[in-house]
């Protein structure tokens, strides 16, 4: 008896069901982690196709203000002509109908109708976006 117990106080590492515990609970959080993982990289690139849907906005807004400047405060009556004013491919399509350039981490497409410009990102760091996000600007009365 004496030998059994100074041997149990002797004892350092795992019991079988210890490990097995660490793993099972290993693989619960994992099985929680990994899904939010991969929404959160969706979340993260739709919220960088608002940031370029902001950034196309902004363009649209100095536009409107070159086109002012330009005619003597006389407010434009189409997109075309905000997009003309500025007369850029590299800032806004020209015809106003197009993609918007904002280097290869995204699509932006640029359509119109007389004066609400809608605004397309499809594309986020090279991945297809599930749903594209789109928006619109129209000229301020």
């Amino acid at each position: 008896m004496k030998k059994q117990g100074r041997f149990l106080k002797n004892e350092k590492g795992f019991t079988l069901v210890e490990i097995i515990a660490v793993i099972v609970i290993l693989g619960m959080l994992s099985a929680v982690a990994i899904p939010k993982y991969m929404n959160l990289l969706e979340q993260a690139r739709i919220e960088s196709a608002q940031a370029a849907i902001a950034e196309t906005k902004a363009r649209l807004s100095n536009a409107y203000g070159v086109y002012l400047l330009k005619n003597d405060g006389n407010a434009p009556t189409t997109i075309l002509q905000i997009c003309a004013a500025v007369n850029v491919e590299a800032t806004l399509p020209v015809d106003g109908v197009g993609p918007v350039q904002m280097g290869s981490d995204y699509t932006v497409g640029l359509t119109f109708s007389t004066i609400t410009a809608t605004i397309t990102v499809t594309v986020v760091q090279n991945k297809t976006l599930a749903t594209a996000e789109t928006a619109t600007w129209v000229i301020p009365s």
